[in-house]
Formats: structure tokens, sequence, C-alpha cells
């Protein structure tokens, strides 16, 4: 088995320079560099890149990772996916509805057992909530809130 090549191409058809297999954000990753005079002297070089040094570079997954990652992203199509997701949707509802209701994100205080009984109650909280809207159907339903940015923002395109 021949060894991968370790050189990428440019929209122009340069060659790379560098190849540095590194760690970002507690990932392997892998580091593309491209000379500084290939893309100083490209024609394209604004439309390729955003660097302050106007060089490209390219920052990727290893292969096994990326290939992984892109079967996952096809399957998220197929029917057979989407329908086992849209079961996960009630419970992503629910989840959100707690977020907003009690501030379940941050425990508001020390020691587990406290914190378990903080989420006791929040469980309790949306559940009393969602009985309510249950049995009187004639109020409105629970919306999540909004930001002032969002607020304002309906409030100009109107």
């Amino acid at each position: 088995m021949q060894p991968p090549c370790r050189q990428a191409r440019c929209p122009q058809g340069r060659t790379s320079t560098g190849w540095f297999p590194v760690r970002q954000r507690a990932r392997d990753a892998i580091v593309v560099q491209f000379a500084r005079t290939d893309c100083h002297t490209c024609p394209v070089q604004e439309q390729c890149t955003t660097s302050a040094r106007g060089t490209r570079i390219l920052s990727l997954r290893p292969q096994e990772l990326h290939e992984t990652l892109t079967a996952a992203r096809a399957e998220q199509t197929t029917r057979t996916w989407k329908n086992k997701y849209a079961l996960r949707a009630g419970i992503e509802g629910t989840i959100n509805q707690a977020l907003d209701v009690t501030g379940l994100r941050r425990a508001r205080y020390r020691g587990l057992p406290k914190v378990r009984l903080q989420h006791a109650f929040s469980a309790t909280a949306v559940n009393i909530i969602r009985l309510d809207a249950h049995w009187n159907p004639e109020r409105k339903p629970f919306t999540p809130r909004t930001s002032r940015l969002t607020r304002l923002s309906h409030q100009l395109a109107a």
C-alpha cells in the first residue's frame, strides 16, 4: 500500500508546500499551507483567502474522520434516518422548553443532591405547564423567548 499523498492543490492548480499534522481544539487535524509567492501573484487571491498574510491555509480532518463524517451526512438525507430522528424531535422540544422555562443549564446550588432536587423540581414545573396547556386549550400555547435583537429585526422589517 502506498503512503497517502501529502499535497493539496488550490483552485488555480498550485501545489501546497506544507503538510502538518496538528491538534486543534483537542482534535486531530492537518494544516496545509501554500507558498507565499504562489498566492501573492495569484489573480484570484481575494476570492481564495481572507488571510492577513495573503496566503491560503487549509485545516483538514484526517481522512478516516472525513470519510466517516461524509457518510453520516449522506445517511441524514435518507428517509429511514429522517423517520428515526422524528422520534427524537419530541424530546428535543421538551429539553428546549425546560431550558427556557427553568434555566436548567446552570445549577443554582452546589452539591449533587441539591442539583438532583433542582432537576426534579424543574421537571415537575415543565409537567405542570404542559398539563395546564392540555387542560386549558383556549390559552395561548408555550412560545420560547425571543431575544431583543430578534424582536428589533422584526420591528424593522415591518
